[in-house]
This record gives C-alpha cells, structure tokens and sequence, in this order.
C-alpha cells in the first residue's frame, strides 16, 4: 500500500492532467443555413455556410460560491453518515436478536421432539414425586401427553 506523500503525489498529479484538458478543451458554436445550432469541438467547415460567425465557447468552472455552503454539505454529509451507522447498528443487533430467538426454537423444537420419541418409545413411563415415590402414567394420560407434545411441536418446530 503507497504511503500518504505517494498517494497525495497521485491525486495531483490526476487534478493537473485534467485541469490541463480542460484548459485545451475548445468548442465552437454556429448555425448554419437552416437555422440549426450545432457545438463541435472542431471549427465547421470551410464549405458549410453559416449565418453567424462561428464563436469560440470557453467552458466556465464555477468556484463553491462560499465557506458556508461548504460546511453546510460536510454537516449534511456527516449526519447522513451517522444516521447510516446507527442503522447498521440496528440492523446487526436486530439480526443477532433473530438468531439467537432461532437457536432458542431449534433447542425447544429438539427437546420436543426427544420427548415425543421417549413418550412413544417407552411402555411404562413415569414421574418422581416430591416425596421420592414414583407414580406411572396411564395409558390416557400418556396419549395426552403424546397429544400435547405433537401440538408444541407443531407450535415451536413449523
């Protein structure tokens, strides 16, 4: 990468090129016979009869007109950039947001479906009660269970 004194050699170099052709840019402008107005870079020619003698037309460069309306467009331009950041900044916490909810649905939509798959896999299934004892499902409440589990899946996993 070009250190800084290179690059700013290069930029003036590439603004002398072009103000030097701006400086030979020529146009000429007549009207010929018909009442046309025509712009060439080039005189007309000797046999095309023009009612007005063809002039030369110098390319005018308008300098900013002051200060002021500089700073004015940097102002602008910086609040645009700053309204710019902080939208990307939504964005990227809002897409993070999306994904962390995602992997959170991904873990339920697993567990579910793990559950599901003990639920109808296992003959006896059953559940430790506060007090150490365990008590079995019945055939019912197993199917209800199964049925719940379908619907939270359902739910979480489409």
């Amino acid at each position: 990468m070009p250190d800084t004194a290179t690059e700013r050699a290069l930029i003036l170099g590439a603004c002398l090129a072009l103000a030097a052709g701006l400086a030979n840019a020529q146009m000429y402008k007549w009207v010929d016979e018909k009442g046309t107005t025509h712009y060439s870079e080039s005189p007309p020619p000797d046999d095309a009869k023009t009612k007005v003698k063809p002039t030369k037309v110098e390319p005018k460069v308008i300098p900013p007109s002051s200060s002021s309306a500089y700073k004015e467009g940097q102002e602008k331009w910086k609040s645009q950039e700053a309204e710019f950041r902080k939208r990307q900044m939504d964005r990227g916490q809002r897409d993070r947001a999306e994904g962390e909810d995602k992997a959170k649905r991904a873990h339920e939509c697993e567990n579910q479906r793990s559950r599901l798959a003990s639920l109808q896999n296992t003959a006896r299934f059953y559940r430790d009660n506060p007090d150490g004892t365990r008590s079995y499902m019945t055939e019912a409440e197993r199917d209800a269970a199964i049925a719940r589990t379908r619907d939270n899946i359902k739910e979480i996993c489409d």
